[in-house]
């Protein structure tokens, strides 16, 4: 006969991997905005003095912060960051969180797509917080799988290692015959490399090559300013030299035109007079001017890898819920049948007989469900065989 109906205990909820992005970027939030929500020098301290964890990222275009936790951690990471909480751009959870990530790694997120200055900005961001934060935080496994995510999508979709803001700038710059570049950096030897066909100086406080020019002194950078018709900066103006009275005096004076590009994060040019011979651009006027085709198949093969990224990164927790609940079933299914076959023991003469029936109704009990699901879903009937090891 049926073994009677069974209450069975209910398995334990699956808890999915906390995770909450704040994003403060171009267009919604202006560069002066964004320049004065740039983490400081000291922002992981800040963060640990007040006990909170969280993956920091900043570029000319955007501010990152990631928790792994929800929107009340979150919030207590601007609170230690700015004293404050400022109202992001977007806030994303989970799943959606771990895209986005991968989406801004992969420059999916940049005006230029497949910007491949943003994912070298990312790595970096993610090894500030390597070095802050050990390898078992829960972070860390979704960063370093946003950057895998981005990185196999750009082989299979064959994504350029050219293209960025720094190139759209310099080919604005390029009509202008003869071009100055201010700094040394990944930007500066962007611009340069797209500036082959002109004269280009290149002004940095190191002596170094830059895109194959030798740098210029750093002290001779502001009469490239006063003389060339375009000049190219990507120097924050947190390390901008010159004086905010001397750069008015030249832009003011100046009676030819001039193209000033300004990349630098904060701005390092602000404040300027009004010349109708000068044309200023900030680095969100350089991004407006950005764009190309879209690349679906770019976009496609971003989603498939963080998609796979995401059950591996999640799969872990996903994995000790279900064991929990089956563990959880397993046992009392045992507790139930014991307590009601004890009662057998206690009068019969063949006790091994009433150990093997309570045995049977336990195994019944465990077995009822997947061999219902067997019957509902032919597909599932290999993948039960090699689970439960029948070869037959």
């Amino acid at each position: 006969s049926a073994p009677p109906p069974h209450r069975f205990a209910p398995p334990r909820p699956h808890i999915p991997l906390k995770l909450t992005t704040l994003t403060f970027a171009y267009p919604g939030v202006p560069a002066e905005r964004r320049a004065e929500l740039a983490p400081a020098a000291d922002a992981y301290q800040r963060l640990r003095d007040e006990g909170v964890e969280a993956f920091l990222l900043s570029t000319c275009l955007r501010v990152e912060v990631a928790v792994a936790g929800g929107d009340d951690l979150a919030r207590s990471a601007l609170q230690a960051l700015y004293g404050r909480s400022p109202r992001p751009a977007e806030v994303r959870h989970e799943r959606e969180a771990f895209l986005h990530l991968c989406r801004v790694a992969a420059g999916l997120e940049s005006p230029v797509v497949g910007e491949v200055e943003v994912l070298g900005q990312f790595r970096a961001a993610v090894a500030a917080f390597a070095g802050t934060y050990p390898r078992s935080h829960p972070l860390r496994r979704v960063l370093d799988g946003a950057v895998a995510a981005a990185r196999a999508a750009r082989r299979r979709a064959g994504v350029s290692a050219h293209g960025s803001l720094a190139a759209v700038a310099a080919r604005e710059a390029a009509r202008h015959g003869r071009v100055a570049v201010f700094g040394a950096g990944a930007m500066a030897r962007a611009a340069v490399e797209e500036l082959a066909d002109v004269e280009v100086a290149v002004f940095a406080r190191r002596r170094l090559q830059v895109g194959g020019h030798h740098t210029r002194p750093w002290e001779e950078a502001f009469d490239a300013l006063v003389d060339y018709p375009a000049v190219v900066s990507t120097v924050p103006g947190s390390e901008q030299p010159f004086p905010t009275d001397r750069v008015a005096a030249a832009i003011g004076a100046r009676r030819r035109p001039l193209l000033l590009v300004d990349l630098g994060m904060p701005p390092g040019f602000i404040r300027l007079p009004d010349n109708p011979h000068v044309q200023h651009l900030t680095i969100d006027a350089v991004a407006i001017r950005a764009g190309g085709p879209p690349r679906p198949d770019y976009e496609a093969a971003l989603t498939e890898e963080a998609e796979k990224a995401w059950s591996r990164i999640a799969a872990p927790d996903r994995a000790r819920s279900v064991i929990a609940g089956l563990v959880d079933q397993a046992e009392s299914a045992v507790d139930e049948e014991v307590s009601r076959f004890a009662r057998r023991l206690q009068t019969t003469d063949d006790p091994e007989a009433v150990l093997r029936q309570a045995a049977r109704t336990v195994a019944r009990r465990l077995l009822h469900r997947p061999i219902s699901y067997i019957n509902s879903a032919p597909e599932a009937v290999e993948v039960l065989a090699e689970a439960f090891g029948v070869d037959r």
